[in-house]
């Protein structure tokens, strides 16, 4: 299951860990362990924002490395690393 949410993340379509769970048939809260657990492997890493557009200031913020859509809704972005993409790329 871990590397369905890899094979996801690496699709580099926004998501939600709603959808995702929604998604896989398993709740949001696996959904955001299995990403974390994701992110200890070192197979993502959160996104740096600082220069993220959008009006969300969020180079100024102490929201680093999340950011605010206009609903004012925290987003983590996440990037597949170089270990994250290899492993995928050996993926069935």
């Amino acid at each position: 299951m871990l590397m369905k949410v890899l094979k996801r993340l690496a699709n580099g379509e926004r998501y939600s860990n709603k959808l995702m769970a929604k998604e896989l048939g398993i709740d949001e809260g696996m959904v955001e362990q299995m990403v974390i657990q994701l992110q200890q492997l070192g197979y993502i890493e959160k996104e740096d924002m600082s220069a993220c557009s959008g009006g969300c200031d969020c180079a100024s913020s102490s929201k680093k490395p999340s950011c605010c859509n206009s609903s004012n809704v925290n987003i983590n972005m996440w990037r597949i690393t170089n270990k994250g993409k290899e492993t995928v790329l050996r993926l069935p």
